[in-house]
């Protein structure tokens, strides 16, 4: 009996050597939280880039959904088990959807294209606020959504902790501020429609039947000042509420009204700065009166939005354009616009704590 106990001993300390030599190097107990911490390579550019974005706004940014293992133990028969943590496109607040929606996804292998990558990260980020950063940035080449809807292109993923950006290598440089502040956006957005009571509220202030509507339908009796060259263009629309109207002032050299324009308040021949000025809020308190704050980028200017998604849309990129004290005076002549206004400013900035 002696004997065989000092058997089984020492069978006992030889599989406690080799599950130690399988462990090669992973060090037990290390947790999870420590896979998203960047460490710097000056030798390396990339990861260096990584490190830095990694300092300055505290957001690890990866090239691979699994971004490492952890050791829990070894099993009975001497193997080491590890855990391994992935950033999971589907992972909402709620749990995982995975089961409806899967992705596509082609990694960064590009050495040039991943540092464009880092870069349009980098730019995402200046133009953000701390309560939206993601608590990792997955960034890739391409990216598709397979569902039973089809086969849909993702720019960008936004979940309860994590972000993902793709198609990078489409974008122009000259093109990567603008399209940074539109992902913001839509961060933003992504966020806020989880607060469906707060949104049902915001959308039954207007009844469906102003949507994807000319807005000569409401305005019947309104006319537009025009260009000289476009003599023939008399069915009101809200020209003004165009960004390129309201920045380049080459746009209001060239301004008189129509010869029956409905409101004799408006000068004839060409208008001054502040003429177009007072216009524009003309303009804004009429598309403002029906509860909305833009036309439909996407069926022209000459539409109402045409449903209630590009409607919320329109305000969030409104409200992320404008602070609150721009905002208010802004819009001061549309008191429904102020309240739907409010609806939303309480969730991004009660909710999601981002300071408008």
């Amino acid at each position: 009996n002696k004997n065989m106990k000092q058997i089984g001993l020492y069978i006992l300390l030889i599989c406690l050597l080799l599950a130690c030599q399988k462990e090669d190097g992973i060090t037990p107990g290390i947790g999870f939280e420590n896979l998203y911490t960047i460490q710097d390579d000056p030798n390396d550019s990339i990861q260096h880039k990584r490190y830095e974005l990694y300092t300055t706004y505290g957001v690890p940014v990866f090239f691979n959904d699994t971004i490492g293992k952890v050791f829990v133990k070894v099993d009975v028969n001497g193997d080491s088990v590890f855990r391994y943590e992935t950033l999971d496109l589907n992972w909402t607040f709620s749990g995982s959807n995975s089961g409806s929606v899967t992705y596509q996804v082609t990694r960064l292998t590009d050495p040039d294209l991943m540092m464009k990558s880092l870069r349009f990260a980098e730019i995402f980020l200046k133009n953000s606020q701390p309560a939206l950063y993601p608590y990792a940035l997955w960034l890739t080449e391409k990216c598709y959504q397979l569902s039973s809807a089809g086969v849909e292109q993702k720019e960008i993923i936004s979940r309860y902790r994590n972000l993902m950006f793709s198609w990078i290598d489409q974008m122009k440089e000259e093109e990567m501020q603008e399209k940074a502040i539109g992902f913001r956006n839509e961060v933003v957005k992504l966020k806020v429609q989880n607060y469906s009571d707060e949104l049902n509220a915001f959308n039954n202030m207007l009844d469906e039947s102003l949507y994807d509507k000319n807005w000569w339908k409401f305005y019947p009796d309104e006319r537009i000042p025009y260009w000289r060259n476009s003599a023939s263009l008399q069915v009101w629309y809200p020209w003004p509420l165009e960004e390129e109207w309201e920045q380049d002032s080459s746009y209001r050299k060239e301004m008189m009204t129509y010869g029956n324009f409905t409101n004799t308040n408006w000068p004839e021949g060409i208008w001054t700065n502040e003429e177009v000025d007072n216009y524009a809020l003309y303009c804004r308190e009429l598309v403002g009166a029906l509860g909305f704050v833009s036309y439909d980028p996407e069926m022209g200017i000459r539409r109402t939005p045409r449903n209630t998604d590009i409607d919320l849309e329109l305000y969030l990129i409104e409200m992320m354009k404008y602070n609150r004290k721009q905002f208010l005076e802004r819009w001061e002549g549309s008191p429904l616009v102020i309240k739907r206004y409010e609806i939303l400013y309480s969730i991004i900035r009660d909710e999601l704590g981002v300071e408008l």
